[in-house]
């Protein structure tokens, strides 16, 4: 005899259909709920329209949004790949698909929706498939795609902006010219991504002054964007929506946090809650500042046949959310960092990490959790990947990032960042004395032979494998500024190059105290 709750469950699952009006007044009230990002009213309507009306894409298709909103693709990747079976002509199902692919790491599978996609709509972002295939190395066909955008005049900027982040050297003046014109005309966002791929052409034809001119209105346009001079309603279509913030609450912040970490993770808490993480040595964590030769050293290990480069992430800031300052004060647990531990292995299992035993993180904010990765893998191996102060400076002032790094639109603000960034690895280098590893910029491009092996053998502790001398022939996925670099051979033309923007950047060179340069007599 049923009891009354499986009575309860038997009406339920027999309940009808959604009448069209009812379904219709359903899914307004579960999208209102949706755009305010209110998700967990949102979510249990949308379940209930998919299970009584199983034909109706709309409430799995936005149950997919939810979750690459809440930055769970894992979660969504089973609903989008069926509800691309159940609905293979509709554009905006293979869109979310696409982009789920995309953060998972997937990204062949990624590149074949894209592909889809763009058979169902010619028109419908086909700057994304021509990221898609820059990540796997395929730069020609990206190349082909930016230039068939550049024979319409509507799309000819966007396709100019990709030309000059793979070949900035190959736009001709009156290309140049046209960016130009769309940095000083149109949608900040676009006048912005224009300006740095101006500033990076006219740089390629040794215009040095002009490019820094161009790199210096972009980074003066986002700059007000971030402290809300300037309005910039830009909405991303599918996934987060990345609110930037002020680079002065930034700073602040970052001081703060850089406070806290010192005075929690000192000798005696170290030594007090060592020996309680996870005994695999699987991690190879690349930290350090953006623009500092960070994806060189995850593409020569990532050509080790042991290797997996998973690339940055958000997998440890997200297990460690809301650990400390509370856990650290108080005893932890026995398991506590073991049990992190796991949690960040299973995370990194659901971005794709399952082809080799050992991957390579390149979350470069990861130096702020220098003291949690070691308790968390003690064996794991810490990179610090470190570049000449002014030319890692400058990196990022010529660099538009997509989010964060709010700290680097400026020449001032960047050099206070790196003063702090540098304030923390030497407190790491007191309390774990030896345990996070130098990788120096320079060494590894002036010396390639040498430092290649020795990353590989005595820093990580693999045996040899020539391929890693050959990392530029590695197909794998790469989602960096640095797409186009790390697909040649090591070039040291770069070296030294701030040396053409000196005049420039006395702002800089005021930030940085003792890391600026001397004065050349």
């Amino acid at each position: 005899m049923r009891n009354s709750s499986g009575r309860a469950a038997e009406r339920k699952e027999r309940a009808p259909p959604f009448e069209p009006p009812a379904l219709a007044f359903r899914l307004q009230a579960a999208a209102a709920h949706r755009v305010a990002s209110r998700y967990d009213q949102a979510i249990p309507l949308y379940l209930e329209i998919e299970r009584r009306n199983p034909d109706a894409i709309d409430a799995p298709y936005f149950l997919v949004l939810i979750d690459l909103a809440r930055d769970r693709p894992a979660e969504a990747l089973p609903r989008a790949r069926r509800l691309v079976r159940r609905a293979p002509k509709v554009p905006n199902v293979w869109d979310a698909l696409a982009y789920t692919l995309e953060q998972l790491g997937q990204w062949p599978e990624a590149v074949k929706a894209h592909e889809r996609l763009q058979a169902l709509d010619p028109d419908r972002a086909p700057t994304r498939l021509a990221v898609a295939l820059e990540t796997l190395g395929r730069i020609d066909e990206a190349t082909g795609i930016y230039r068939r955008l550049t024979s319409n005049e509507a799309t000819r900027p966007a396709g100019l902006i990709g030309l000059a982040r793979l070949a900035p050297g190959a736009l001709t003046a009156e290309e140049r010219e046209a960016l130009g014109r769309a940095a000083a005309d149109g949608a900040v966002p676009a006048r912005i991504a224009a300006a740095y791929a101006l500033g990076a052409a006219l740089e390629a034809a040794g215009a040095f002054d002009t490019a820094f001119a161009a790199f210096a209105a972009g980074a003066d346009l986002k700059r007000r964007t971030l402290v809300g001079e300037l309005d910039s309603p830009e909405r991303a279509p599918i996934g987060p929506q990345v609110r930037e913030a002020n680079p002065v609450d930034v700073a602040s912040e970052q001081a703060a946090a850089v406070r806290f970490l010192k005075s929690v993770f000192t000798s005696d808490f170290i030594g007090a809650n060592e020996g309680r993480g996870h005994h695999i040595a699987a991690p190879i964590f690349v930290v350090g500042m953006p623009r500092s030769g960070s994806t060189l050293i995850e593409q020569i290990l990532s050509s080790h046949a042991q290797v997996q480069g998973l690339g940055e992430s958000a997998a440890l800031a997200n297990v460690l959310h809301g650990q400390y300052p509370d856990d650290l004060f108080a005893p932890n647990p026995p398991n506590h960092f073991r049990e992190l531990a796991e949690r960040y292995f299973k995370a990194q299992h659901a971005r794709g990490w399952v082809s080799a035993p050992r991957f390579v993180d390149k979350t470069l904010g990861n130096y702020m959790s220098v003291g949690m990765i070691h308790l968390m893998f003690p064996k794991a191996v810490i990179l610090h990947s470190v570049r000449d102060p002014v030319e890692t400076c400058l990196g990022c002032f010529r660099q538009a990032f997509q989010t964060g790094n709010e700290q680097t639109y400026d020449l001032h603000d960047i050099g206070r960042a790196y003063v702090r960034y540098r304030e923390v690895m030497d407190h790491w280098a007191g309390v774990l004395p030896g345990r996070v590893i130098e990788v120096g910029h320079e060494a590894l491009v002036t010396a390639p032979t040498e430092h290649i092996r020795w990353l590989v053998t005595e820093a990580c502790g693999l045996p040899w494998d020539p391929a890693c001398l050959r990392f530029y022939e590695t197909k794998r996925a790469v989602r960096t500024a640095s797409v186009a670099q790390v697909r040649q051979p090591i070039s040291t033309a770069a070296l030294g190059r701030w040396r053409a923007y000196e005049k420039h950047l006395a702002p800089l060179f005021d930030a940085l105290g003792p890391y600026a340069p001397e004065p050349r007599p």
